[in-house]
């Protein structure tokens, strides 16, 4: 009895105990069942998924090549009224820049160096349909009474009437590339390859080429000085219509020259075109270049600007720009230092109010050794505008003893002004002085209560400190420069 006892014990606490592990088993077998289930399920909804955004890409990219994106239409449109050259010296250029240009994509924010660049304002204006325009008489209040040489260029067609050459020395060439010999053509044609301007410089620089018509070519000789500015100016002027046109400036600076050069870009008020130029600058050996470039077109045009220096051994360069027109504005800036105790000083002013987009693009690479650079960036920001700064200084393996310093300083004028900022070192070399940096403030209230404690009213004592943020800057540029200057910053304060 005692063992039939203990069994029967046993049964019911294997019953009580045992089963619901077995049920749990069960369960727990059924539920991985449903979850491999629905593991399964959903893979096979991501594949869907994916091929959903792949068809989607798919068709994008066919939606661009039919030309029915805004951006497509936009160049369809800006290639629609472009005119073939006469002369067929850089017709192989404009063949391999378009063919570079087809499988270059437009830039957009997807872009690393056009993420905070908008662009959907150029990209809506529309240049197709052919308008006859009568050009009218450009205002005088533009150029510059003390110059050796003023050239004036209106939608990239020479003005002959607004240009005068009587005080620049007789061997110095200014004109079209058709009028160099062959030689000095092919030394000229060189350039387009290089830099920021070339065909390496991205979208627009690849867009200047394709539609170039002709290049202005100046060449300074050797062992010349010219203490006078040359003044070169680029017009732009509409009707009714859009329109757009490509400028293209090449400098050649003699062994041992010295010259000061602007290039100054205007437009006739409430004008609407787009101004997309490419400026390439040679230095030869032991030369020094004073370049100034001047941005005061209409706030209702467009500005792009490629700029590359090629400095070789000795050589100085001074750049400086001064940039408060167009509704979106931008340079791009790149300097190599190809030559021993090179150096080179950059100093830029941006301003933008209202709604306007003034950006700063700039590279300066030290690659040889002993060279030295400077650069000062000032950005003034009010309203809802936007500015843009990103400069990087590059120091190459074997350029020891470089000497370089990058500063940018902004000051904004209300609170929904934006600035981004981006200085960058690359260094690849020891044995050198670098420094960079970056600052952003607005009015110093206390120094603005010091002049009203002195009798001033608030509206002059922002006016006199906004004045002294830019006062270097605007330091030997031509007095009616200044003085529109001084005009256009009392128009916002």
């Amino acid at each position: 009895f005692f063992y039939i006892f203990i069994l029967k014990m046993t049964f019911v606490n294997l019953t009580k105990f045992s089963f619901p592990h077995f049920s749990k088993l069960k369960n727990s077998k059924n539920s991985w069942r449903k979850n491999q289930f629905e593991t399964s399920k959903t893979r096979e909804e991501t594949k869907k998924g994916f091929k959903g955004v792949r068809e989607k890409v798919l068709c994008d990219m066919q939606k661009n090549k039919s030309g029915n994106s805004v951006e497509e239409k936009w160049l369809n449109s800006l290639f629609s009224n472009k005119t073939q050259n006469n002369w067929g010296g850089f017709e192989n250029w404009k063949k391999l820049s378009q063919k570079v240009l087809a499988n270059t994509s437009i830039p957009s924010k997807k872009d690393e160096s056009w993420r905070f660049t908008p662009l959907s304002k150029l990209f809506e204006m529309d240049f197709s349909g052919i308008e006859t325009i009568k050009y009218p008489e450009l205002p005088k209040k533009f150029f510059i009474s003390v110059s050796a040489a003023r050239v004036v260029y209106v939608n990239s067609l020479f003005s002959k009437g607004s240009s005068f050459f009587k005080n620049l020395p007789e061997n110095v060439f200014i004109g079209s590339i058709k009028d160099l010999g062959e030689n000095r053509k092919q030394e000229v044609l060189e350039l387009l390859s290089k830099g920021e301007s070339g065909i390496d410089g991205g979208f627009f620089p690849l867009l200047n080429m394709s539609c170039l018509n002709d290049i202005i070519v100046l060449e300074i000789p050797k062992n010349l000085t010219i203490s006078e500015p040359i003044h070169i100016v680029f017009a732009g002027f509409s009707e009714e219509k859009s329109v757009n046109f490509n400028p293209r400036l090449v400098i050649l600076a003699g062994e041992n020259s010295s010259s000061n050069i602007i290039e100054h870009h205007i437009g006739i008020e409430n004008s609407q075109y787009f101004d997309n130029s490419a400026t390439s600058i040679l230095l030869q050996k032991g030369s020094n270049v004073n370049f100034t470039f001047l941005n005061e077109i209409p706030e209702s045009s467009s500005q792009v600007s490629s700029i590359h220096v090629d400095s070789r051994k000795e050589t100085f360069f001074d750049f400086k720009s001064i940039s408060f027109g167009g509704f979106m504005s931008r340079i791009s800036l790149g300097v190599d230092m190809n030559g021993i105790n090179s150096s080179c000083k950059v100093r830029g002013l941006s301003v933008a109010k209202e709604v306007q987009v003034a950006d700063f693009h700039s590279r300066i690479s030290h690659n040889f050794p002993k060279c030295q650079s400077s650069q000062l960036q000032k950005n003034l920001v009010t309203g809802k505008a936007q500015g843009i700064f990103a400069g990087k200084i590059q120091v190459q393996h074997g350029a020891f003893d470089t000497q370089s310093d990058q500063l940018c300083k902004t000051l904004l004028l209300s609170s929904k002004a934006k600035i981004d900022a981006l200085p960058i070192l690359e260094i690849n070399n020891e044995n050198v002085k670098c420094t960079h940096g970056s600052t952003v403030s607005d009015l110093d209230e206390n120094q603005v209560f010091y002049f009203q404690s002195r009798g001033i009213s608030q509206e002059k004592a922002r006016y006199l400190l906004t004045i002294g943020f830019v006062d270097e800057m605007i330091q030997g540029l031509p007095e009616n420069v200044m003085d529109r200057f001084s005009k256009f910053i009392d128009s916002f304060l």
